[in-house]
């Protein structure tokens, strides 16, 4: 049994080892080298040796993946792609499907036998705005056929009841769950292992990306190897002015995510009546940022949070945590 986490920026799997979870990433970009010559395509290719990357004969160009990828636009001073946008296919990119593809076989490889059994998250239906190119029915569509193809009986669940099954189990899976990825945060309220309410929002780290590369002039690659590599914590000065802009956008991000979350829960008229403070606990690769979490949970004070919280914490695992819950989702199943 697999879990998988198929996130805008990682593409994560989780497996039983025994006692142990083993956990395999890989980075979800990729960034195109299109030779001039003949002679510059067999040198690139030599070049290449040793890196993740597809070579297209229809095209004569070579597409890098990954860290690879990242690493080479950032030499480049460009900005690497993504086959994911705003947590499902991305729209945007004609190599999308093909290097989606290529890197969940390159993660879960072929089932160990027919049929068996894996579970993937999907993002919920966003709140704050209406996106024609946001469609979860076809992002399932091909991420079930890809995986089906590796021989694995797939089934879909939202990111952020996933992040409640693996950080909720000492609060008897009552509680938030707010999964802040690349793409979008992704937010589940939860009773007694039961997902009440589902939502999302369109800004996470991409955002943070954006605004802060706009601020500075800088490509969106640089921006966030810094943001990723940096030493900085939300809320205090640092001379780095990209850092000084990342820190600035991240309390931006977590004010406006906070407001929608107290929003769209005051207005929800399925939230059940908690008889206990309650639990929220946060997790993905935006939320590894130091302050992330004591800057949320000043927030959501600020922002009139409607409903009683007992404790906000980080997950043990933050960039694990969806992919860990997607695991325990499959093994119930």
């Amino acid at each position: 049994m697999i879990g998988l986490d198929v996130g805008t920026s990682f593409i994560i799997s989780a497996s039983q080892d025994g006692d142990d979870i083993i956990f395999k990433d890989f980075r979800d970009a990729f960034y195109v080298i299109k030779p001039t010559t003949p002679i510059a395509t067999k040198m690139i290719e030599k070049g290449l040796a040793g890196k993740v990357f597809i070579k297209d004969e229809e095209t004569n160009s070579f597409i890098l993946l990954g860290k690879d990828a990242i690493e080479k636009a950032i030499e480049r001073n460009d900005t690497a792609k993504r086959p994911m946008y705003r947590g499902v296919v991305s729209a945007k990119e004609k190599d999308a499907k093909k290097v989606l593809a290529f890197i969940l076989k390159e993660v879960v490889g072929e089932a160990s036998e027919p049929g068996e059994k894996l579970v993937f998250c999907r993002p919920a239906q966003p709140v704050d705005q209406e996106d024609e190119d946001f469609d979860v029915g076809y992002h399932e569509d091909v991420v079930k056929t890809i995986l089906g193809e590796c021989g694995y009986n797939a089934r879909p669940i939202n990111e952020a009841e996933a992040l409640c099954y693996s950080g909720l189990e000492d609060s008897d899976y009552t509680g938030i769950g707010v999964s802040c990825g690349a793409g979008m945060t992704n937010v589940c309220v939860m009773l007694n292992g039961e997902p009440t309410v589902m939502f999302s929002t369109t800004k996470s780290g991409d955002w943070i990306d954006r605004m802060s590369a706009v601020a500075t002039g800088e490509p969106d690659s640089v921006v966030q190897a810094e943001k990723e590599q940096g030493v900085y914590k939300i809320g205090e000065p640092t001379d780095n002015p990209v850092l000084e802009a990342v820190c600035a956008y991240y309390e931006r991000l977590i004010d406006y995510t906070t407001k929608y979350l107290s929003v769209a829960l005051s207005k929800h008229k399925a939230l059940p009546k908690f008889k206990e403070p309650l639990k929220v606990v946060i997790a993905g690769g935006t939320s590894r940022a130091e302050g992330y979490v004591e800057t949320f949970e000043k927030m959501l004070e600020k922002n009139e949070f409607p409903l009683p919280v007992k404790e906000v914490v980080h997950a043990d695992d933050p960039l694990h945590a969806v992919a860990k819950g997607c695991l325990i989702a499959a093994q119930v199943l």
